[in-house]
């Protein structure tokens, strides 16, 4: 005689829908966790905790069911205080100097202002800073041109110098690099201009070297096409030195 068949009743059992109900609550728990930590405005944040609390029955909308814990030691407030930690954490360093204090821990810029190219550039022979009778030539006529002639004023004068990569081979073992090259370069404009043919006064003058780090001609092969590299620019700045003077307290020894 066969035995009677045991199936399982049909459907599926009662607690698997608890199970699922249950799942997709923590599934939509971690979903707001990840939203809410990529806020990141402050007007932002306040709009979604007074919605979450209106959820939780704390500000209408939903009814409050009765029980004997603190509304304000529920998810939203602990939620809240995590939001401020963050907000009063500060950036620190491994350095063991100071940092910087201060409302505006930025830097500053000291002559700020536009800088207007004067004249043409002031060109050098391969490896060399000095000035030949050619150029300190061109260097006064351009200075004496009515619309350039900045002698007895107190304009700030900016002389940037620079230079070609195919030098390093002829500064050899003197120590030097192209950095020196190009600043000896415009200290070398900076003398001409300060000396007693010129008059410029040496208080006006900022000095730069950009090394070979700024070409007019990067594709160049010969030393005449690497002529306009190894030059000198003049820069006029709408600034003048008495906007920057500092008076000198005179010290006794």
């Amino acid at each position: 005689m066969a035995s009677k068949c045991k199936c399982p009743p049909p459907g599926a059992p009662e607690w698997v829908m608890t199970y699922g109900d249950m799942m997709s609550l923590l599934l939509t728990f971690f979903i707001l966790l990840l939203s809410l930590s990529e806020i990141k405005k402050e007007d932002e944040w306040k709009a979604v905790v007074e919605e979450v609390k209106k959820s939780f029955g704390m500000k209408g909308g939903g009814g409050r069911l009765p029980t004997d814990n603190d509304p304000a030691l529920t998810l939203v407030k602990i939620l809240e205080t995590v939001q401020n930690q963050q907000r009063k954490e500060q950036n620190t360093s491994n350095a063991d100097d100071p940092g910087m204090s201060g409302r505006d821990q930025r830097v500053t810029t000291v002559r700020p202002g536009e800088y207007i190219p004067v004249g043409g550039r002031i060109t050098f022979e391969p490896g060399s800073a000095d000035l030949n009778d050619v150029t300190r030539r061109k260097i006064r006529a351009f200075i004496e041109q009515e619309e350039f002639d900045i002698r007895g004023t107190n304009y700030i004068v900016e002389l940037r110098g620079h230079a070609a990569t195919a030098e390093t081979a002829l500064i050899g073992d003197s120590g030097k690099d192209l950095w020196d090259l190009s600043y000896d370069r415009a200290k070398s404009v900076m003398e001409y201009l300060v000396s007693d043919e010129i008059g410029l006064k040496q208080e006006q003058v900022r000095l730069i070297g950009a090394a070979d780090r700024e070409p007019l001609k990067k594709q160049a092969y010969t030393a005449s096409q690497r002529q306009i590299n190894r030059r000198v620019e003049v820069f006029v700045s709408e600034n003048v030195i008495n906007d920057y003077s500092v008076t000198r307290a005179k010290t006794s020894w």
